[in-house]
């Protein structure tokens, strides 16, 4: 039986299962080449099925992240706004016909533009909550026969917070909290007001600037704008800060008052600047903590799973792991809304045709790979030179580039799932090197200098460096760094002391495991410094990504598979 998922708004991506296993799950942004693609995911699809050789006629059940009709909350919410303040009101008019017409009206007749764009087929088509999608996409992914499950985002339908229970093949839900009161939107809307882009995902931004200031805001936000409304909810005062009206940068005279103007993208950032990022930092924290502690004295689950858009704050999280009280958590690496693609498959096989589970996600991988052929092809005519080796050469050799100081451009095996690079489109570098995060950013990635990098390091090796022995392999957590140990890899610790590990098991990613493990016997260093393949652009994913990618960049080698390759003088 094959089942297919699919999310087409912000982050438009498609899974496929094979009676209950992954078969295949990409983003739509890594083949149209365009940021958080918004739309039918006509190539995440035709990727899907060519990974399963199947056609869409194979397809039984397709299941759709969202029921586009449950609106009344919506209308409700707007409708509020027309006496509270008119440009709030007008701002989500304004939004909400674009939404209807651009987003919600392609999803009615989803079924027949997917047989349009790849034939006949009689599949079942599942509309589903966007919520429980998430859930779906955790609790089914993980390794735990129950769990308590915590989804936040900015919303889904009305839905901002669900909290549910999951056991065997079902998944109940307990709770929920709604418009307005979202931490996903108030996080976006600080995001704006700091001069970065929301529509970009810039919310790491301010996540990575938080630790440069000091939480002078927290009290403010917590007492007036995100604020404890009993046990388990809270409650977002939009008459300081709104989320449509942040979309067109407009902010009311009463969170200026107490923050100050807002910062334009091109403007220094200031001080001031780094506070209220930290101050928005702690205010998530600290509510998310007291809803998730709620959640476990609820449940009495020693077992938690993660979802949602704001499940990727890896400082969040790394709190949540340490402080929750809970045994075990699981995030699985597409945790934003692509990641729904996958819940709303695995809810369709488990919740409602109650197939029992048996497929566990043990790693990231399932995006397209490509052969040794597939990238000498794509080198005829480009100016650059290779030189084809074995793996065992392969890592010998990129290990000592590493430890010289050389950037690499690594590319193998199939594409990671989720906006995290782990190991098969990374750019790597030496984490010794103290100004290696300022060179990288400057000079490769193009971007903002206070952001950081994060180490990829062995799993066996990973517990002195970051005091936890359990693994982490998909970049969604952030641990303290053990004493010592930042001066010994300062490129990849951040300026609080801290770090956002992926821990790499030699098992599930055996090439990557035996370069950073050469690394290490030459350097004693069992980590290298890890980040995205990619520059302003979408994560690479094939040969002729990477290649172009690296020719326009001043990364000085490139991994092609079993090909090392360097630009022509």
């Amino acid at each position: 039986m094959y089942i297919l998922g699919l999310t087409t708004m912000g982050e438009a991506a498609a899974s496929l299962l094979k009676d209950g296993e992954l078969v295949a799950a990409a983003e739509e942004e890594r083949f149209s080449r365009i940021k958080h693609h918004i739309g039918f995911p006509c190539h995440a699809v035709a990727y899907c099925l060519r990974e399963a050789g199947i056609t869409l006629a194979e397809v039984d059940h397709i299941g759709h992240y969202w029921k586009p009709w449950v609106l009344r909350r919506r209308v409700v919410h707007t409708l509020g706004t027309m006496f509270q303040h008119g440009d709030l009101f007008q701002t989500r008019i304004a939004r909400g016909s674009d939404q209807f017409s651009g987003y919600y009206l392609p999803m009615f007749v989803m079924p027949s533009t997917i047989r349009k764009e790849f034939g006949g087929s009689d599949f079942k088509f599942h509309y589903l909550d966007h919520h429980v999608c998430h859930a779906a996409s955790a609790f089914f992914a993980s390794p735990f026969d129950s769990a308590a499950i915590f989804t936040v985002d900015g919303v889904g339908e009305s839905t901002t917070v669900l909290y549910a229970r999951g056991e065997g093949k079902r998944i109940k839900v307990l709770e929920r909290i709604h418009l307005p009161h979202s931490l996903g939107q108030f996080y976006s809307a600080i995001t704006n007001f700091l001069g970065f882009d929301m529509l970009q995902g810039d919310e790491y931004k301010v996540m990575g600037l938080a630790a440069f200031g000091e939480p002078e805001y927290a009290g403010f936000f917590q007492k007036s704008v995100v604020m404890p409304d009993g046990p388990g909810r809270f409650k977002l005062d939009i008459s300081y800060i709104d989320h449509q009206m942040a979309r067109n940068n407009l902010y009311t005279e009463k969170i200026q008052q107490v923050l100050g103007k807002s910062r334009l993208p091109q403007e220094e950032v200031l001080h001031r600047h780094e506070n209220i990022a930290a101050s928005a930092q702690k205010a998530l924290e600290e509510t998310a903590l007291r809803l998730v502690r709620y959640l476990k004295e609820k449940t009495g689950e020693r077992n938690l799973c993660l979802a949602g858009g704001v499940a990727l704050n890896s400082v969040m999280n790394g709190r949540i792991v340490r402080e929750a009280g809970f045994d075990n958590v699981f995030i699985q690496p597409a945790a934003h809304d692509g990641g729904c693609s996958l819940g709303a498959a695995l809810y369709v096989y488990h919740n409602i045709l109650k197939h029992p589970r048996k497929w566990v996600m043990e790693h990231a991988y399932w995006g397209p790979g490509f052969s040794s052929a597939d990238c000498s092809a794509a080198m005829e005519g480009k100016p650059v030179t290779a030189r084809k080796l074995t793996d065992a050469e392969m890592t010998v050799t990129v290990a000592k580039l590493l430890s010289e100081g050389s950037l690499i451009a690594w590319f193998q095996g199939r594409m990671e799932w989720g906006p995290r690079a782990l190991g098969n489109r990374s750019f790597l570098a030496d984490p010794r090197t103290a100004n290696m995060q300022e060179v990288i950013n400057r000079k490769i990635k193009l971007r903002e200098p206070f952001r950081p990098f994060a180490p990829s390091m062995l799993e066996e090796d990973a517990a002195p460096i970051i005091g936890c022995s359990k693994p982490s392999p998909y970049m969604l957590l952030v641990f303290p760094v053990n004493h010592g140990w930042e001066k010994r890899i300062p490129a990849v610790v951040h300026v609080d002391g801290t770090a956002r590990p992926q821990t790499i098991s030699r098992r599930v990613n055996p090439r990557y495991w035996s370069l950073v493990n050469e690394f290490k016997s030459l350097t004693g260093i069992p980590a290298v410094l890890n980040t995205s393949f990619n520059i302003q652009e979408p994560i690479v994913c094939t040969p002729e990504d990477a290649l172009k990618t690296f020719i326009n960049s001043g990364v000085d080698y490139l991994v092609l598979e079993d090909y090392l390759v360097q630009r022509n003088p």
